[in-house]
Order: structure tokens, then C-alpha cells, then sequence
């Protein structure tokens, strides 16, 4: 009974030092593991720090990298990300067959440490039994025991290298998922990049299709203005055609520098060109021979026109002056004896002078008069107007003082019975009886109002054209008096 005791003893504080060694192992494995994850979240933190750093500085080194080149770099990150995930998958895979494993081994072993111990306990058991049994079976008992701790040892062995196996799978495991991390981080950044590349992509598209429809409307209006160029050209070409046809010249005008178009305003308008017949031509070049223009010595013709004018005028006021003083030295001379060649061309002036005079005395009498009916007449339009005006102002107070009398009418809501409109909540002070008469008289003084200012507005009308041409009238007056 001692020694099954002892045995029993012996047995119980085996297996718990194998527990309490099972479980610092576990313990100190779970605090590995923990370190190791601890470091491994660190290690990733600082990565992703690191990544998004040197992206910054890239974004900052170049603002707007090529399209294509992002492109690839998303392809390039994409096909770096699906082999990191198929490697990934396969530690997955390696640490899943790992860990069933290590649970199928734990599993044997614990079946093995339970036999160990019921067989330890059939023995302890048999031992008070069998204490007479031959050494050969005690041999048989200590190599099967000897054969059990080398196979305990070798499980051991086992699961350690498990273990190794499964913290170099972790490991890499850990470092697999820092790299899908950061390659999921740039492939986000890239993403990023990429939708901002397709909006200017967009916006430069549209600004491309406005510039494309502006451009067609450019060319649609250059075709027009150049048929219309080709048109005006068939024409000139037809006009020159007839001019040469017709033996004519035609001659442009010059324009005056002196005369400059305001900056703001529309350019100046060229003089139009003047036809001349060949024979002119040849006339006014004989006449004033020299390189100038045709304009220049058509000027020159002119201005010499005038002044042989002047001349022939000043010739006759002299010659006239002349006939007279020796006219008047003959007759004082001669007592009073004319030639009658002298007494005629007198006579003939005289009554030239004479019938000039009546005519002009006619036309100023005819002038006068017109001016008299007139100034009748803009007097007669200046009091209609000044009537009118005043029957304006008179009619628009009485249209105020109508409105005012009327205004409190959109206070109420009327309703209509006979001649009369009365209010919905009538009281002695607040009923408004208004007439229909008054009502028939006020648009008839607006109608008549604006009559009277259309009126009014034709009578100025009216007396600004009398005013133009009485002014015409006496500058031609005072033209013909002199």
C-alpha cells in the first residue's frame, strides 16, 4: 500500500511539472508573440510614415507627372500587389496547415500523455499484484516507458520546430502585410492622382470642343466674307469693264490727313471716286501739264476758275466806272452832247440794272412774305403749344387729384349693384359709393391727356421744322442780297 502510494505520489508531481513546463512555454511563447506583433505594428507605423512622406516630397518635386506615366505606375503597383496577396495567400494557406498541425500534434500529444498516465496508473496499479512477476516483464515495462519518452521527445522536437516555423511564417506574414499596405496606400494616392488627371483631362476636352465649334463659326464666317469678296470683285471687274467700254476714266479721290476719325468711333469713309471722259482727260492734262494727280489739277482748274471770274467782274466794274467818267467828262465837255453808241450801252445797262433790281426787289418782296406767314405761323403753333401745355398740366393734376380720390378704392373689395359699389363689411364711415360716370370721365381725361400730349408733341415737331426752314430762308435772303 506504501509503495502504491509513493508511486502514486511520484506520478501526480510528474505530470504537473510537466504542466507547469507546458505552460511557461506557452507563456513565454505568447509573450514572443506579443513583442513580435508589438514591434510589427510599430515597424508598420513607421512605414506608412515613411511612404507618405516620400510621396509628398514626389507630389511636391513634380506637381503634374504625365497620365501615362501614372498609368504604369498603377499597373506596376497592381501586379506587385497581386503577388504580394498570392504570397500572401500561400502563408496564409502554410499558417493555416501549420497551426492544424500543431493542433493535430497537440492533440496527439495530449492522447499519449493520457495513455502515458493511465497506462502509469495500470502499472501503479498492477504493481501491488504483480510484485512477484518475472524481471523480464519490468525490462519489457522500462523499454516501453524509455520508448515513450523518446517519442515525447521527438513530438517535443517537433513542436518546437512547428513553432520556429510557424514565428518565421508570422514574420513573414507581418512583413507581406506591411507591403500590401503600403502598395494599397500608393495604389490610393495614384487613384487619387489619376481622377484629378481625368478632370483636367475633361476640362480640357470641353475647352477643346467650345474652341473646335468657335473655330467652325470662324470658318463658316470667313467663307461668307470671302464670297462676299468674290462678288464685290465680279463687280469692280463688270464697272471697270463698262468704264474702259464707255472710253470713261475713273479717278479716286485723295483723302484729307488733316482729317483724322476718331479713335473711338468707325473708320472714315473714303470720298467716292469720279468718272471722267478721255477727252477731259487729255483737256485738263494739256491744260496743266505736270506728274500731279487728276484730282489736284481739276482743283487747280477750279480755283482758277474762280479767280478769272473775279478778274472778269473786276474788268467790268472798271470798264463800267470808266463808261461812266467819260460819259460824264463828254456831257460836261460837250455841253451835254453823248455819242449815241455811249447813250445806248448806258441805256442798255441801265435798264439792265434796273430789271436786276426789280427782280430782286421781287424775290425779297416773296422772301419777306414768306417770312411774315412764317413767323405767323410758328406764332400761331407756339400759342397752340403753350395751350396745349397748359391743358397738359391741367389735365395731369386732374388726373393726380382722380387717382387720389380713387386711391382708396384698392382698400376694398367692391361688389357690384346698380351704379354703386359698396363694401363687404359696410359701416357709416367706411362705405365708399363710387359712380360709374366718374369712373366712364376719368379714362376719357386719360384719353384726352394723351391726345393732347400727341399733340403737343406734333406742334413741336411742327414748329422745329418751320424753324429750320425759316432760318433756310433767310440765309438764302441774306445770300442773294449780296
Amino acid at each position: 500500500m506504501s509503495s502504491y502510494a509513493g508511486g502514486r505520489r511520484r506520478a501526480v508531481s510528474r505530470h504537473t511539472a510537466e504542466e507547469q513546463v507546458l505552460d511557461r512555454i506557452s507563456r513565454d511563447a505568447e509573450e514572443r508573440m506579443t513583442r513580435k506583433r508589438q514591434a510589427r505594428e510599430e515597424a508598420r507605423q513607421i512605414r506608412l510614415e515613411q511612404l507618405e512622406r516620400q510621396y509628398r516630397e514626389a507630389d511636391a518635386a513634380s506637381n503634374y507627372p504625365s497620365t501615362d506615366g501614372n498609368a504604369e505606375k498603377v499597373t506596376e503597383l497592381e501586379d506587385k500587389f497581386h503577388r504580394a496577396m498570392f504570397l500572401y495567400s500561400q502563408l496564409d494557406n502554410e499558417k493555416s496547415a501549420l497551426l492544424y498541425e500543431i493542433d493535430l500534434l497537440k492533440d496527439d500529444m495530449e492522447e499519449k500523455e493520457q495513455l502515458l498516465a493511465q497506462s502509469s496508473r495500470e502499472t501503479r496499479d498492477l504493481t501491488s499484484k504483480e510484485a512477484t512477476a518475472s524481471t523480464s516483464k519490468t525490462a519489457s515495462t522500462k523499454e516501453s516507458a524509455e520508448s515513450r519518452d523518446h517519442e515525447r521527445a521527438t513530438l517535443r522536437e517537433k513542436v518546437t520546430e512547428l513553432e520556429d516555423k510557424f514565428h518565421r511564417a508570422m514574420f513573414l506574414y507581418s512583413q507581406l502585410d506591411n507591403e500590401k499596405s503600403a502598395l494599397l496606400y500608393e495604389i490610393d494616392l495614384l487613384k487619387d492622382d489619376m481622377e484629378e488627371k481625368e478632370q483636367l483631362l475633361a476640362q480640357s476636352s470641353r475647352e477643346t470642343r467650345d474652341l473646335t465649334s468657335e473655330v467652325k463659326l470662324l470658318k463658316r464666317t470667313i467663307d461668307g466674307l470671302n464670297a462676299q469678296q468674290a462678288a464685290l470683285r465680279a463687280e469692280i471687274a463688270q464697272r471697270d469693264q463698262l468704264i474702259q467700254d464707255n472710253g470713261l476714266v475713273l479717278v479716286e479721290q485723295q483723302v484729307d490727313d488733316s482729317v483724322m476719325p476718331p479713335a473711338d468711333g468707325p473708320p472714315a469713309m473714303k470720298p467716292a471716286a469720279l468718272i471722267f471722259s478721255q477727252q477731259t482727260v487729255s483737256l485738263v492734262e494739256k491744260m496743266i501739264p505736270g506728274s500731279s494727280t487728276l484730282d489736284e489739277k481739276v482743283k487747280k482748274l477750279v480755283d482758277m476758275n474762280k479767280k478769272m471770274r473775279q478778274q472778269v467782274e473786276e474788268a467790268e466794274q472798271s470798264l463800267y466806272a470808266r463808261r461812266t467818267a467819260r460819259s460824264e467828262h463828254s456831257s460836261s465837255a460837250h455841253n451835254g452832247s453823248l455819242s449815241d453808241d455811249l447813250q445806248k450801252d448806258a441805256a442798255k445797262q441801265l435798264a439792265e440794272i434796273k430789271f436786276k433790281l426789280q427782280e430782286s426787289e421781287r424775290e425779297n418782296t416773296n422772301y419777306q412774305g414768306n417770312i411774315i406767314r412764317i413767323e405767323g405761323q410758328l406764332k400761331r403753333f407756339k400759342a397752340n403749344a403753350e395751350q396745349a401745355e397748359k391743358e397738359l398740366t391741367e389735365l395731369k393734376s386732374q388726373n393726380r387729384q382722380l387717382k387720389k380720390d380713387a386711391s382708396p378704392v384698392h382698400s376694398f373689395s367692391f361688389v357690384k349693384t346698380g351704379s354703386a359699389v359698396l363694401q363687404h363689411n359696410p359701416s357709416p364711415s367706411n362705405i365708399l359709393l363710387c359712380e360709374w360716370p366718374q369712373i366712364i370721365e376719368l379714362s376719357g381725361l386719360v384719353f384726352e391727356l394723351r391726345e393732347k400730349e400727341n399733340a403737343l408733341d406734333e406742334a413741336k415737331e411742327t414748329n422745329r421744322h418751320l424753324q429750320n426752314r425759316l432760318e433756310k430762308l433767310r440765309f438764302s435772303g441774306s445770300r442773294k442780297a449780296q
